[in-house]
């Protein structure tokens, strides 16, 4: 490969992490924005579900490019749903109400590094110095800017108990980041498993929601049209891209989004809802984005799974 190959390869990988990040950051916001609006959470779910469901079958349909269906396929689109979204919101719904948003967002900012550690157990990663400065590195700036712009909001007493749970939720979407990558189904496109998990997810939400009297509540989603447009849109787009960065350049470096969702998150939170941004923030930003470039450049070695997943695919 010729160096312009190389640095165009890079470019791209660099500018895949930085938009999945800038769209989980965008998604964010925008449920903020539903809920600030009084739309109940368990609509926010249902209708999103659905939205992203209808949004990756009409483009299959125009494609005319369908997920395959064989056994393998199938029983990989549904762990990969279970692990991926159900389980971790289930657990994030019953956890969330008892943990400050601090406390709750700093533990989800642990993915990386259980992404990481999940991924050397099994032979996708090598323990070496760089990833693990990186990881590290990537961590503090993610601490320090959330403690920057929420100083009160980590005072709150909470119970051991419900933070123990809470650290699910990350290891959660680390085994299935790990999931992804290694066992993604070589005749499988991401747009074809981020409509068939898409669709798992809509019709386990549909079916919750009928059980619960919760979709008696549609008519909600008029308090605010626009945040919830920006949902399904914001996480359809990022579906495909978390499938893609997992696909091509593995489960550790995709995790690194969470660290930038982060950066973008302040940002619109000065320019939206006018949170403080301040020289704090802005530091641990560029700790962020070094991280993100020590990993790039030595930490992105695959291991023995990963280098035997790309010889066959």
């Amino acid at each position: 490969m010729t160096d312009e190959a190389t640095n165009n390869s890079q470019l791209l990988k660099t500018a895949l992490l930085v938009l999945l990040g800038l769209l989980w950051s965008l998604r964010l916001s925008a449920i903020k924005a539903a809920g600030l609006s009084g739309i109940p959470v368990y609509i926010v779910v249902m209708f999103s579900a659905l939205g992203i469901a209808l949004f990756f079958s009409v483009f299959a349909l125009l494609r005319r490019d369908w997920p395959p269906v064989d056994r393998p396929a199938l029983g990989f689109y549904g762990l990969s749903g279970l692990l991926g979204f159900l389980a971790p919101f289930a657990l994030e719904t019953a956890v969330g109400p008892h943990l400050p948003v601090f406390v709750f967002v700093v533990i989800i900012a642990t993915m990386p590094l259980f992404t990481f550690v999940v991924s050397a157990l099994i032979g996708q990663e090598r323990l070496r110095p760089a990833p693990m400065i990186a990881i590290s590195l990537g961590f503090a700036g993610a601490v320090t800017i959330l403690w920057d712009i929420s100083r009160d909001a980590h005072s709150v007493e909470v119970g051991a108990w419900w933070i123990l749970a809470a650290f699910g939720v990350p290891l959660l979407y680390a085994l299935n980041t790990v999931f992804i990558a290694s066992r993604w189904p070589t005749h499988a496109s991401p747009v074809n498993v981020a409509q068939a998990q898409a669709l798992i997810v809509s019709v386990a939400a549909l079916l919750g929601g009928t059980v619960s009297g919760a979709t008696d509540a549609w008519p909600l989603v008029a308090l605010n049209v626009p945040a919830m447009l920006m949902i399904v849109l914001g996480e359809g787009l990022a579906l495909v891209v978390y499938l893609r960065i997992t696909r091509d350049y593995g489960a550790t470096y995709v995790s690194f989004a969470n660290y930038a969702s982060i950066v973008f998150a302040a940002l619109i939170g000065a320019v939206w809802f006018g949170d403080r941004l301040t020289a704090v923030t802005l530091g641990a930003a560029l700790a962020i984005i070094g991280s993100v470039v020590i990993y790039q450049r030595y930490g992105g070695k695959p291991g023995k799974a990963a280098t035997t997943r790309c010889a066959d695919g």
